[in-house]
């Protein structure tokens, strides 16, 4: 785990009147939190305090903003690598196109003349953008980012981005980078974040405002044309230019650019809680950003209930930081597919019946879900879709041997973390009160073996005595190698573990049930749950059917939960469970009772497998089969470096 500089691109500010609003704010608005949540994801509001991203990074990961009256004169006096890394730095491009560095232009002429030249500058303050253009933006972050490295001595920095700030870092890395000799984006950025940022464009309900956006461009809008997009995102070519002849989708990043995998898109679905502006977008949207324009393709993604911006926005929001705080810092990525389906033409038999899933993912310690698909939100999975356009060689071949996508998200080894410090300002979600500290062993129960990753590490380095474990590395949770030295160790050993457990008594667990159980295990054991909603929705002639409908209930719908750790006996391991099949309450369990099979790549030592069944009923239907089931990737974030 890597906690480099963080640098920060903001949104689209509008016209000159709301650029002058927009430099009073020292931070661009990412110190902005909020005071307001939903409850239940969609319901009335109520108080929830939030103190926004930027403390919260002060405060749970110590980084720093350093000011000192300028941060752009502050690099530019520093001497190289004497800043610290774990730093945030703000790209203010917007200060360039304000009136407010400058003394208002004396107005000449008789009282009318004064007039009507202050009624032509009012009219341009409020329809105009003078004095920002994209690319220099673009230019600029570029230059900021070089600085950056240069005077913290990181390799590399984080790229975080709201809305337009989104299209500035893609226009530096699509474009500048790669004109004028200058350095590749693949070396400058490690990992690029964005918040509701338009990488489709922006889209209207109606065709003459999308026509008066891309001709006329008012207050410099045209830059969200998705035609206009490909002036500054293609190299070598000026804005204006169209992509006439060529095939291409704004929402792509060429693979020798930026690796997507590095690239990770939140996506809000809330179009409610946004300005008039949602009534020319309408629903399937943030309010302004269309859920399908809002991600690069092959990116990471994650869903959450709120809108582009505001009291309800997406940056200023608990969902929005615990995703940006896992991918940045969490040492795992998980990819949950559906595998197994029966062939693409028993889905097409039925062209009348549509499939749908709803989806939410929540992990124990948090407040808030991680990401969430929903129908009411006008973003269900579509089951239907997903089977066609994931068969080989689709569309037309009569089969699915690829897996479809159904969640993937970011993980801290051990969740929620219990090594960060509580925030002071409000406690954050996750936050523990003290370092998790694992319950002793019973009496009775013999000491392991010196078998496990750590141990054969430090045997592997020599030496009689055994030295301290580091702070940061809890010795009981063999997935968390926060030191670069141990990262590969770890997983290699983690790996040996499982293949030399696979065919004793893996599939042994433990017994649990008792609150004891709970409150011991929950140290040791991260939980989570996915909560899944499968239904038919069914239409005639191109009409909705309700004949056979019982509205708001699936056709089948479970939670699994997932215990991945040490288990009581000390065995690294995974363990599951359907929520249908426990009984009482979950947190009476604290432990799952059904241990998942986790199979080390042969291919990569840093990629752990498991696939598991759905239930029965699940099965039953024709959409999943008799065959269906749920294959996870764990991948190891920490060894890409």
């Amino acid at each position: 785990m890597q906690e480099l500089p963080i640098v920060y691109c903001r949104g689209y500010a509008g016209p000159t009147s709301q650029i002058d609003s927009t430099v009073n704010d020292p931070f661009y608005g990412f110190n902005e939190g909020a005071t307001h949540t939903r409850v239940n994801g969609d319901g009335d509001p109520m108080f929830y305090q939030f103190e926004g991203p930027l403390l919260r990074l002060l405060g749970e990961r110590a980084y720093q903003v350093l000011v000192r009256g300028s941060q752009k004169e502050l690099l530019a006096t520093a001497a190289d690598g004497s800043l610290p890394q774990k730093s945030i730095w703000i790209h203010r491009f917007y200060d360039e196109a304000a009136t407010t560095y400058a003394a208002p232009a004396p107005r000449s002429g008789n009282l009318f003349d004064r007039a009507i030249t202050w009624t032509e500058d009012l009219v341009r303050e409020h329809t105009q953008a003078q004095g920002f253009d994209i690319e220099q933006a673009a230019r600029e972050l570029y230059d900021l980012v070089l600085l950056v490295r240069e005077k913290t001595g990181a390799p590399k920095v984080f790229l975080v981005a709201h809305s337009m700030g989104g299209l500035v870092a893609r226009c530096m890395m699509q474009k500048v980078c790669e004109e004028d000799g200058r350095i590749p984006a693949k070396e400058l950025v490690a990992k690029f974040c964005t918040y509701a940022t338009p990488h489709g464009g922006i889209v209207f309900t109606g065709a003459l405002l999308n026509w008066l956006m891309e001709t006329f461009g008012p207050a410099g809008s045209d830059i969200f044309s998705p035609p206009k997009m490909y002036g500054y995102l293609t190299p070598g070519k000026k804005f204006g230019d169209r992509p006439i002849g060529v095939a291409w989708d704004p929402r792509v990043i060429p693979p020798s650019v930026f690796d997507v995998d590095d690239v990770f898109c939140i996506i809000g679905t809330d179009q409610n809680d946004f300005t008039l502006a949602k009534l020319g977008v309408g629903p399937r949207s943030d309010g302004l950003v269309l859920i399908e324009n809002a991600y690069v393709k092959g990116a990471h993604r994650a869903f959450v209930y709120k809108s582009h911006s505001g009291p309800y926005g997406e940056v200023n929001s608990e969902e929005g930081y615990q995703n940006l705080s896992r991918f940045l810092f969490g040492h795992w990525s998980v990819q949950v597919e559906l595998s197994n389906l029966p062939p693409a033409s028993v889905v097409a038999a039925q062209p009348d019946v549509a499939w749908q899933a709803d989806l939410q993912l929540a992990i124990r310690g948090l407040s808030v879900l991680i990401t969430e698909q929903k129908a009411v939100h006008y973003n269900p999975v579509q089951l239907n879709a997903e089977i066609a356009q994931h068969a080989p060689g689709a569309p037309g071949e009569d089969s699915v041997d690829a897996p479809i996508p159904l969640v993937g998200t970011f993980l801290f080894s051990k969740e929620p973390p219990a090594d960060l410090p509580p925030t002071q300002v409000t406690p954050g979600v996750g936050d523990a009160p003290s370092p998790a500290v694992a319950a002793p062993a019973p009496a009775s129960a013999p000491a392991p073996a010196r078998e496990g990753w750590w141990h054969r590490f430090v045997d592997s380095v020599g030496g009689e005595h055994e030295p301290a474990a580091p702070a940061n590395v809890p010795l009981e949770n063999p997935l968390d190698p926060t030191i670069p030295a141990v990262a590969a160790q770890a997983v290699s050993a983690v790996a040996h573990d499982l293949a030399a457990g696979a065919g004793a008594d893996a599939g042994a667990a433990p017994a649990g049930g008792a609150a004891s159980d709970y409150a011991r295990l929950s140290q040791d054991l991260s939980r989570y749950a996915l909560t899944l909603r499968v239904y038919q929705v069914i239409t005639r002639n191109g009409v909705f059917d309700f004949s056979s409908n019982l509205e708001q209930v699936g056709d089948w719908q479970d939670v699994l939960i997932v215990d991945i750790g040490r288990s009581a006996d000390g065995r690294f391991g995974a363990w599951t469970g359907w929520n249908s099949a426990v009984p009482g309450a979950i947190n009476q369990l604290g432990q799952m009772a059904d241990a998942l099979a986790l199979t080390p790549d042969p291919e990569d030592p840093n990629v752990i497998r498991a696939v598991l069944d759905l239930p029965p009923a699940a099965r039953a239907l024709p959409v999943f089969g008799p065959a269906a089931q749920l294959a996870f990737t764990i991948v190891n974030r920490d060894a890409k470096g």
